[in-house]
C-alpha cells in the first residue's frame, strides 16, 4: 500500500497545530462489516488514488466490532503517509471527494478531521452557528469523535491501536474511544461545515437504528472546499434534542471542558429581550399552513422555531453578517434545510417527514435571520449565560 503524494501549498500556522512540512501523503482504509463487503469494496474503488484497502471485521457475531474493526482500519497506515482516512462502509462520498479531502489536510494537517456529523448531533447546531459566519471548519462539541470518515495524523493514526487495548474493554463504540484518545494525545477535533460524506440508508448494523435517520448536517453536491478557518473554544450551544422535543443550550465555562450546563434555550431569547410570544408570533407569520398533517405538535414546532433563534443569535455574538441575504448563502442554506428533519426524525413518520420539513423551512430560515439581526443591534444585558466563544 502506497501513499498518495499531494503538492505543498503555502499557508499560516496555528500555534494549535502540530508542526508538520509538507507535502500531504494521504493512505486510506475502508472499515467494513462482512455484509457490507460489497460497498466497501466499491468504497475502496473510489479511494484508488489512496490505494485504499478493507479492514473487515473478523468476528461480526461478537461484541465491539465497531471498536475491533476500527482498530485494525487506523492500523493500516501505508509507509510513508502523513495522514491516514478511514471511512465506514455505509458512506456516500461527495463528487470529488479525493480533492476535496487532501486540501482539507493541508489546511489542517496537525487536526483530527471529521468530515461528516449527522443532521442532529450537538456538533449539527454548532456547525449551523459556523456555516452562517462563513468558517470552513466547527470544533467538536459532542461526547464522540464524528468517524463516519475521519483524517488523522500519521503519527497519531498509528497510536490508536496501543491506546485502545490499553485503555478500554474492547466493547464500547469507536467514536466514543476516538474522542477520549484525541484529546489524550492534545490532538483539537473539527469537522467540515461542508460534509464530505453522506450517510447511507442501510439498517444501522451496530444497533443505532433507534436514532432513526442520520444524515449530514450540511450536505451539497457542490461542496465549498474545506479551507482554513475554524469556529471553535465555543461555549454556548443551542441545540433542539431528537430525544426528548426540547428545545435547549447548552454551555462550559472554560474551552475544550466536558462540563456542559443546561438551561431552557429560551433562556438565551430571554437575554435578548425576547420570549415565548415572540416565536410563537414568528411561526404564524411565516408557516400559515400549520404542520399538524404529519403529527407535529405546537410545543415540537415552538421548540424547533425557538432553537433556530438561538442559531442565529449565537452566530451573530460570533460576528456572522446580518444581511438580509446570510441565511440564503449555499452553506448555510444547506446547513439550515436539515435543522427539522435531523430534529423531527423520531417525531414524524419519514413519508410524512419530507413534506413537513418542506413546511417549516421558511419559518426556520426566517427565525434564523431574526436571531442573527437581533444579536448585531441588541446588547445581552448582564451575562447569566457566556459569550458565544471562550477568547483565544
Amino acid at each position: 500500500m502506497t501513499a498518495h503524494d499531494v503538492s505543498p501549498r503555502a499557508r499560516p500556522t496555528s500555534a494549535a497545530e502540530r508542526r508538520f512540512d509538507p507535502p500531504v501523503r494521504l493512505s486510506a482504509c475502508v472499515m467494513a462489516h462482512p455484509a457490507r463487503q460489497t460497498a466497501a469494496e466499491r468504497l475502496a474503488v473510489a479511494l484508488a488514488d489512496f490505494d485504499a484497502g478493507v479492514a473487515t471485521d473478523p468476528e461480526p457475531g461478537r461484541p465491539g466490532g465497531t471498536l475491533r474493526t476500527s482498530r485494525m482500519a487506523w492500523s493500516r497506515v501505508a509507509p510513508g503517509a502523513t495522514h491516514h482516512l478511514v471511512v465506514q462502509d455505509d458512506s456516500v462520498l461527495v463528487p470529488d471527494f479525493v480533492r476535496h479531502a487532501l486540501a482539507g489536510t493541508r489546511a489542517l494537517p496537525g487536526h483530527a478531521l471529521g468530515l461528516f456529523t449527522e443532521w442532529g448531533s450537538f456538533t449539527s447546531y454548532a456547525l449551523r452557528v459556523a456555516a452562517l459566519v462563513g468558517a470552513d471548519w466547527v470544533e467538536v462539541v459532542d461526547g464522540y469523535m464524528p468517524a463516519q470518515a475521519l483524517i488523522l495524523p500519521a503519527d497519531v493514526a498509528r497510536e490508536f491501536d496501543r491506546y485502545a487495548a490499553r485503555a478500554t474493554a474492547g466493547d464500547e463504540p469507536d467514536d466514543e474511544v476516538l474522542l477520549g484518545f484525541l484529546r489524550s494525545m492534545g490532538v483539537p477535533m473539527v469537522v467540515s461545515v461542508s460534509n464530505l460524506v453522506q450517510h447511507g440508508d442501510e439498517a444501522s448494523i451496530a444497533g443505532n437504528g433507534w436514532h432513526g435517520l442520520r444524515k449530514a448536517a450540511c450536505w451539497r453536491a457542490d461542496p465549498v472546499t474545506p479551507g482554513e478557518t475554524v469556529l471553535d473554544r465555543i461555549a454556548l450551544v443551542p441545540f433542539f434534542s431528537w430525544f426528548t422535543g426540547d428545545a435547549i443550550c447548552r454551555f462550559r465555562d472554560r474551552p475544550a471542558s466536558e462540563d456542559w450546563r443546561q438551561v431552557p434555550a429560551i433562556d438565551l431569547l430571554r437575554a435578548y429581550g425576547l420570549g415565548d410570544d415572540d416565536v410563537r408570533r414568528l411561526i404564524a407569520d411565516g408557516c400559515p399552513q400549520r404542520p399538524g398533517d404529519g403529527g407535529v405538535s405546537a410545543h415540537l414546532t415552538q421548540a424547533l422555531v425557538t432553537a433556530a433563534v438561538a442559531v442565529g443569535l449565537l452566530a451573530g455574538e460570533c460576528g456572522a453578517p446580518a444581511d438580509g441575504g446570510r441565511t440564503k448563502e449555499p452553506v448555510a442554506a444547506a446547513a439550515l434545510a436539515t435543522l427539522v428533519p435531523g430534529g423531527l426524525r423520531n417525531f414524524v413518520d419519514g413519508q410524512a417527514l419530507p413534506v413537513v420539513s418542506e413546511q417549516l423551512a421558511p419559518v426556520v430560515d426566517a427565525a434564523a435571520q431574526w436571531g442573527l439581526e437581533t444579536a448585531r443591534r441588541t446588547s445581552r444585558p448582564g451575562r447569566d449565560l457566556p459569550a458565544a466563544r471562550h477568547r483565544g
